[in-house]
């Protein structure tokens, strides 16, 4: 999908606006791991709020820069004929993109679960929705790619 372009741009946009409408209410030092049931396993300054939006944007350079590399140059999991090299070299791009956008929804949501945290002391049944969610239409595009490249 061509909006994934400018859509991702955007989340990434939200995620530094998210961080920094919340930092000046965040208490000095905030949860930074959690464990499996939702307690929180490890502190740190509220300023490592700051990590998910770097490496979102990090994130969003490096797989934005992979919509330039040469169509050869695309590992894909089918074999690539003359017949099918257009449709499937299309179908990797938009999977990247998929990919680029799905993985930065979750890592907002990341961002946002970690903020409603601070103000509880330990994730509650929200956090699984805003990272399971977002993961489960990840890999479910992941699918539907490779489906259609292998009927392409």
């Amino acid at each position: 999908m061509k909006t994934f372009g400018p859509l991702s741009f955007v989340i990434v946009l939200a995620g530094w606006a998210q961080a920094l409408l919340a930092f000046s209410v965040l208490p000095p030092e905030i949860p930074t791991h959690f464990a499996p049931d939702g307690s929180v396993n490890g502190n740190g300054p509220s300023s490592t709020l700051f990590i998910l939006p770097a490496v979102m944007t990090v994130m969003y350079l490096l797989l934005t820069g992979l919509q330039f590399v040469p169509d050869t140059r695309l590992n894909v999991p089918v074999t690539v004929t003359d017949r099918n090299r257009e449709r499937v070299y299309r179908l990797a791009r938009g999977l990247l993109r998929a990919i680029r956008v799905g993985a930065l929804v979750t890592f907002l949501c990341v961002e946002w679960a970690t903020i409603h945290a601070s103000g509880q002391g330990e994730m509650d049944a929200t956090f699984y929705v805003a990272v399971f969610v977002p993961m489960a239409i990840l890999f479910g595009w992941l699918g539907t790619y490779i489906v259609r490249m292998a009927r392409a």
